[in-house]
């Protein structure tokens, strides 16, 4: 089993083969299922792949990229592994598809042990997880030493680390903050109103934006004295940064519209109003254009004097 820091991001999984989706004409008896629901819902699986995953070489890595002012401290490394810890839990299980690893820990059960040794164990987990030398142990690090290298690829797949380099969306994000993108968020779904999402703007430079979704397909927009109203309601924006007084009439950055906004596309405001182009000036943006949705903050440095913002790592964007 392998899980190193990757270079320019995150983490990656070593993987020597190939993996497919488990095949759903072979679904798991009920047992196999349950037994992996408690091992996925009782975050053990999680836990098993924290216990194989370098944080002391990622909290290396960090100090080493991050051209730090002062060396980290024994206590900084604790606060970077509880980081790092978080950052797992969001890339590797909440960003994961449906029941991606219940399915596919089932599976190993299924080809591994018989269906009434499965229930037994169901039956009797509790005892089971208490016992280190248990058959539930046993499964769970068999499953981590087989199959886990090969998963975790697939879903490591479905996010992306970067940095913030501008200061567009201060406060909410900041230049030096590291994020995670989950590349999958609009698969399935539409972006939803306060969405913070990264798009190429669909030009010849094809540069990315992050800002904010606060206007969705067929919205009536409307900026007056720097207050906007969608669909004739002005919104509460307890996010948004002013650092000028509204201009005159006329001037686009403090009043527009009224406009509706085109099917499948979204108008898109930086929360640090006066600092941002955003869709007052490139106009609204399609879906196609949209890479996903930053959801997490992983690590952040203050890039004028070089220190970790520890208060803002571990924490989810919204």
């Amino acid at each position: 089993m392998c899980l190193v820091v990757a270079s320019g991001g995150l983490w990656v999984g070593c993987s020597s083969a190939p993996v497919t989706a488990p095949d759903r004409d072979r679904e798991p008896k009920n047992a196999f299922r349950q037994l992996a629901h408690l091992e996925v819902s009782s975050d053990r699986l999680f836990q098993a792949v924290v216990d194989q995953a370098d944080a002391v070489g990622y909290s290396h890595q960090l100090e080493m990229q991050s051209d730090l002012a002062d060396p980290l401290q024994p206590a900084d490394f604790t606060r970077i592994k509880q980081s790092f810890e978080g950052s797992l839990k969001v890339m590797l299980f909440e960003l994961a598809p449906a029941n991606f690893w219940e399915q596919h820990l089932a599976e190993y059960y299924t080809g591994t042990i018989s269906l009434e040794e499965a229930q037994t164990l169901v039956d009797d987990y509790e005892p089971q997880v208490l016992n280190p030398s248990s058959r539930v142990q046993g499964l769970l690090r068999g499953f981590v030493a087989d199959r886990l290298p090969n998963l975790l690829p697939v879903v490591r797949a479905r996010s992306q680390s970067f940095e913030i380099s501008s200061v567009t969306m201060v406060p909410t994000l900041l230049p030096g903050d590291q994020v995670i993108l989950n590349r999958a968020a609009y698969q399935a779904v539409a972006p939803q109103r306060g969405d913070i999402i990264l798009y190429r703007y669909p030009d010849e430079e094809g540069k990315l934006f992050v800002h904010r979704v606060v206007g969705l397909p067929g919205d009536r927009i409307e900026i007056r004295r720097q207050v906007l109203s969608v669909n004739d309601e002005p919104v509460s924006e307890p996010y948004a940064q002013h650092t000028d007084s509204p201009m005159e009439r006329g001037n686009v950055r403090d009043h527009l519209g009224p406009m509706i906004v085109p099917p499948d596309s979204y108008f898109l405001l930086g929360d640090n109003r006066e600092e941002s182009v955003d869709s007052r000036f490139l106009g609204t943006i399609s879906k196609a254009s949209i890479l996903g949705q930053i959801v997490f903050l992983y690590w952040s440095v203050d890039p004028n004097i070089r220190s970790p913002r520890w208060e803002r790592l571990n924490q989810p964007v919204h």
